[in-house]
């Protein structure tokens, strides 16, 4: 969310600094890796609504990087769990075009895969390819102007009646107006800033990658979202292996003391629900990472401003298609 911000403010011809506490391409947040899902399907039209305005962003930014970053291959919704008719309902009223099959048809149509109900499929949604997208922000934004400095932590915001003072390891800066998008460090860096934010949890995702019996496009395997006794979520990628994992089920933790440790009892459920579900998916784990989901009580994202202060914050498990 920085870099967007970076890369979008660049150009409007003021003086942007990004400061980074890490190096690129770090591991430590929640936006590393290689595939992010794109979907519309939501309750709440704002975020349909959000998702639709999201896609000219995202068409002008790979026409300013000279790259493919979205990959509209279609994406499922199913399971126990979900109000499939409120999903569609919402989704037509804002022109998002769906198209719901039973169990056995959406079967035949992405034999990888296996339903216990009805599907509501998204044939304009897809992923995003996010390590490429991150490089192609930074260069973007740099090409534009903005001075990104790595390996710089912000100990603290204080804004005044004239400005903002960001306080780091080595020096002060002043700025007119500041922009948060610090993840799991949000609270911490805003402590001295007078900012009522939500309470903002962070816990240590797990994700998994499994090999498709054949490549993902020809086994019938696409993104999916399902909603039974875990609400649980899976797509290919550009390095062939299929991404699974379970939203909000990690072990709370904080930005600086989070293990990286992957859990044994997690990668065997894990196994277990890839063998009853994703028929075309080998049910061995190859590799396996954490990520950090930093959210509100309600799950719902904070985008506001309070004075001089913008803050981007409890993004984790479905932000990254807003950037």
């Amino acid at each position: 969310m920085g870099l967007a911000a970076a890369w979008w403010l660049a150009p409007a011809g003021g003086r942007v600094v990004l400061l980074e506490r890490f190096e690129p391409h770090h591991v430590r947040g929640a936006s590393h890796g290689d595939e992010r899902m794109f979907r519309y399907l939501y309750p709440d039209r704002t975020y349909v609504e959000l998702a639709v305005a999201a896609e000219e962003g995202w068409k002008r930014l790979e026409h300013d990087a000279g790259r493919q970053l979205f990959h509209r291959i279609g994406s499922l919704t199913h399971g126990s769990d979900v109000d499939l008719d409120r999903l569609e309902r919402v989704a037509g009223g804002c022109g998002v075009v769906t198209e719901r099959l039973a169990a056995a048809d959406a079967a035949g149509r992405w034999p990888g895969m296996r339903f216990g109900g009805d599907v509501l499929a998204q044939p304009t949604a897809g992923w995003l390819h996010a390590s490429a997208t991150l490089e192609s922000l930074a260069t973007l934004a740099t090409r534009a102007g903005a001075d990104i400095r790595y390996d710089t932590r912000v100990t603290a915001v204080e804004p005044d009646d004239s400005g903002v003072s960001i306080r780091t390891a080595g020096a002060t800066l002043r700025a007119d107006v500041v922009v948060v998008a610090s993840g799991a460090w949000t609270s911490p860096v805003l402590a001295d800033a007078g900012v009522p934010l939500p309470p903002l949890l962070t816990t240590e995702e797990h994700v998994f990658f499994f090999g498709p019996r054949r490549p993902a496009t020809e086994a019938g395997i696409t993104t999916f979202m399902h909603f039974g006794e875990i609400e649980t979520y899976g797509l290919p990628g550009p390095t062939g292996l299929v991404k699974v994992g379970e939203h909000h089920t990690g072990t709370v933790t904080t930005g600086d003391t989070r293990t990286f440790a992957a859990d044994p009892e997690r990668i065997a459920r894990m196994e277990r629900y890839v063998a009853d579900w994703l028929p075309g998916v080998v049910p061995e784990t190859v590799a396996t990472t954490t990520c950090l989901y930093t959210s509100t009580p309600t799950h719902d994202f904070v985008l506001d401003r309070f004075g001089r202060v913008v803050v981007g914050a409890g993004f984790s498990g479905h932000g990254f298609k807003f950037t």
